[in-house]
């Protein structure tokens, strides 16, 4: 595949199965937030958060019919050539700078998250920047192969990674399912006070504004967004009842990443930290979140200059994240605050806006003019 192709949004060679386009989304949602999910929804409802991401999902699954919607107004290209074709040249522009800064952000924020895992759980001693240049060349590989690539990628460390849910179901033995109950125990207020945690969990099915034309049965996207959001939620739902069922409602509060630390509990003869294992393993089902981001950020950076080859842009991006961690070195505590701040502008590039361009979209292809 040639490296323009990779870039083509309606391109043969880059095509994706329905497979390969659930496996993306869900990609895109599960990272870093199933670490630490089952302790933020303690902290705020107690053992009953399980009952707000049923929340999160109806809403995740709204926006992203409504997603769907929105492209097959425009089947042929993404939401950037979508905005140019019905809004115009400029505003496609500014759509590709959005659209680019968001991508960026979300591919820094969750790689640097990522990075920090590994030096606090296993290389304390290194420092971060040269962690991350570690997984600039797989980056740089899979994002120069395109939308197919991706999906490919996807679909390999997905189903490799399935052992790690067996290997959780062992910790039921521990088990106390009385942590549970009773359900409701403080009653409906704390869960809602939880549902808006569990949304950002379900963040990232906005990857199909940029997938959406390389689906080779388009027919099957809503029905693809269904099962990726439903997928989500069960991989969601189980791996908080297993923390809320080992650990005590009072002693969950206590970790920042449960997971890891519940996974303490198993040992083999042959192995006494095993938790390093699933950790190490865990890194590629970060890593198949923040590449797919970048890919959004190098498609609309390409988009907007129109100049140089496709492996500039990549090479420039992945240089520029080392370089800002390098200079900034953001530990902890800054990371944790930029992920709240992105929240709120994920909430809006998600949400509201899928939302809202839908009701002028719907306006608009009411009156003959637009409908060409």
């Amino acid at each position: 595949m040639s490296i323009a192709a990779s870039l083509l949004p309606d391109s043969k060679q880059n095509r994706i199965t329905i497979t390969q386009f659930v496996l993306i989304i869900h990609s895109m949602q599960l990272g870093v937030a199933a670490l630490s999910l089952p302790s933020d929804m303690a902290r705020i409802s107690g053992t009953d958060g399980w009952i707000a991401l049923i929340f999160g999902w109806a809403s995740s699954m709204l926006a992203s019919l409504i997603v769907v919607q929105i492209m097959k107004k425009y089947p042929k290209g993404t939401i950037i050539e979508l905005i140019s074709h019905y809004f115009g040249k400029w505003i496609g522009r500014l759509a590709m700078v959005v659209f680019g800064l968001y991508g960026t952000l979300y591919a820094y924020l969750i790689l640097d998250r990522m990075v920090l895992l590994i030096e606090s759980w296993i290389m304390q001693q290194t420092q971060t920047y040269m962690l991350m240049v570690l997984f600039m060349p797989p980056a740089y590989l899979i994002i120069k192969g395109g939308v197919r690539v991706i999906g490919r990628y996807s679909e390999i460390v997905v189903f490799s990674s399935l052992w790690m849910l067996i290997i959780l179901a062992i910790l039921l033995r521990e088990a106390n399912w009385l942590h549970l109950l009773p359900v409701l125990k403080e009653g409906w207020m704390p869960v809602f006070r939880t549902v808006p945690t569990t949304i950002l969990s379900f963040q990232g099915f906005e990857i199909v504004f940029f997938i959406y034309p390389n689906l080779d049965k388009k027919k099957y996207a809503s029905l693809g967004v269904v099962i990726a959001n439903t997928y989500t939620l069960l991989i969601y739902l189980f791996i908080t009842i297993v923390c809320f069922v080992v650990y005590s409602p009072d002693q969950i509060t206590q970790y920042n990443d449960a997971v890891i630390s519940m996974v303490k509990i198993i040992e083999f003869r042959f192995m006494e930290r095993f938790d390093i294992i699933m950790l190490t393993w865990y890194l590629l089902i970060i890593s198949k979140t923040w590449i797919p981001a970048l890919y959004m950020s190098v498609y609309c950076t390409k988009q907007l200059f129109s100049i140089g080859k496709l492996q500039w842009y990549i090479v420039a991006f992945l240089v520029g994240m080392c370089l800002t961690t390098m200079i900034l070195n953001p530990g902890w505590n800054e990371n944790a605050e930029a992920l709240k701040w992105f929240s709120s502008l994920g909430i809006a590039i998600a949400f509201a806006f899928p939302a809202c361009l839908w009701c002028v979209l719907s306006v608009m292809l009411k009156f003959k003019r637009w409908q060409a």
